[in-house]
């Protein structure tokens, strides 16, 4: 029996979730969405956020610098110079941690533990695996240096398991979504046959594996691209932020496709080609998540953009040049 979804108070709904569960996963909202990130930003600054909740685990940044946000998260001086290698030396050629609202989150942990006993001070852990991009020159270094370092959903599943569960600890989790599905999608590729020989049931992503190992997550999709009113049309009236459980709802039952209707690239035949989700095949939503947070229509959503310093900065400018061509983003192979 199909029941309409129901708005709840989101900070109260993802903070009474940590009762049952140690770990929460939230989708970010299409990497730069502000609605979203003002959403966490009001959740981590509630005052029962740092008594229930231990560590905020991001996709933003490079593992290698760990040691250098603990400090910084602390309190103590961290040059700008040196703590902006957290964010722009990631795995990720290309500028997407560099808008404003992703090196604002640190900003806010650090200003909410000034406030904070050191015992229930916020710890932020950086998922990105530890790429060292001052040992990287060219499209050789790069190869090397992402075959030996694995998986990015591996390596935060790692990083969950030793420095938040290994110390009976919980976490927040903010990564895109789609690190987040817990059962894989088909995808429509001009080539059925080669669709079903991609297929796999359980995904090498951050929730899949975590559950796969007993570990009990609750996940939150963040609707960015795909507007919800249009599978339950009272969500229009919601107030926004509002969070929705989703099982057995309209919500719930949809197509994944209803959520993610953009296209992912990827190289098939040497070729980089557009391909999307397969509304029939694939697990419904419901299946990949236990909520959304909904933030309104997606024309009403605003998009943090590079500062104007940053972006008419010529080192920065070479640096992401370069490394999106050692990547070998963007010369149609």
């Amino acid at each position: 029996m199909t029941i309409a979804a129901s708005p709840i108070d989101p900070i109260a709904a993802i903070l009474d979730a940590f009762k049952s569960h140690d770990v929460v996963a939230l989708c970010d909202g299409g990497h730069g969405c502000e609605q979203a990130y003002a959403f966490r930003v009001s959740l981590i600054r509630d005052p029962r956020f740092a008594y229930i909740v231990n560590d905020i685990v991001v996709e933003s940044g490079n593992s290698l610098y760990q040691e250098m946000m603990d400090r910084f998260v602390a309190g103590d001086d961290v040059p700008e110079n040196q703590l902006r290698q957290a964010w722009q030396n990631t795995t990720q050629p290309h500028d997407v941690w560099d808008r404003p609202v992703f090196e604002g989150l640190f900003r806010e942990v650090r200003d909410v533990n000034a406030s904070l006993p050191k015992d229930r001070q916020i710890r932020v852990l950086l998922g990105d695996p530890p790429i060292d991009w001052s040992k990287i020159n060219s499209a050789d270094d790069l190869d090397k240096a992402w075959n030996a370092m694995g998986d990015r959903n591996t390596c935060a599943v790692e990083i969950i398991q030793r420095e938040v569960l290994a110390r009976q600890r919980r976490a927040l989790v903010v990564y895109g979504g789609m690190h987040l599905l817990r059962k894989n999608l088909y995808w429509q590729l001009k080539f059925p046959e080669k669709a079903e020989q991609r297929f796999n049931p359980l995904p090498n992503t951050i929730v899949s594996l975590l559950e796969s190992q007993g570990v009990k997550v609750y996940s939150v999709w963040t609707p960015v691209f795909g507007d919800p009113a249009t599978l339950q049309s009272d969500v229009s009236s919601w107030l926004t932020p509002s969070l929705a459980l989703i099982f057995g709802t309209p919500l719930g039952e949809a197509s994944f496709r209803s959520y993610y209707p953009h296209a992912m690239f990827t190289r098939h035949d040497d070729v980089m080609v557009e391909i999307y989700v397969d509304p029939v095949r694939s697990p419904v939503m419901q299946e990949q998540f236990d909520a959304i947070l909904y933030l309104g229509p997606p024309s009403e959503l605003t998009w943090s953009e590079l500062s104007p310093a940053l972006s008419s900065d010529p080192a920065y400018i070479k640096m992401r040049s370069d490394r999106l061509a050692w990547a070998r983003i963007g010369d149609g192979r």
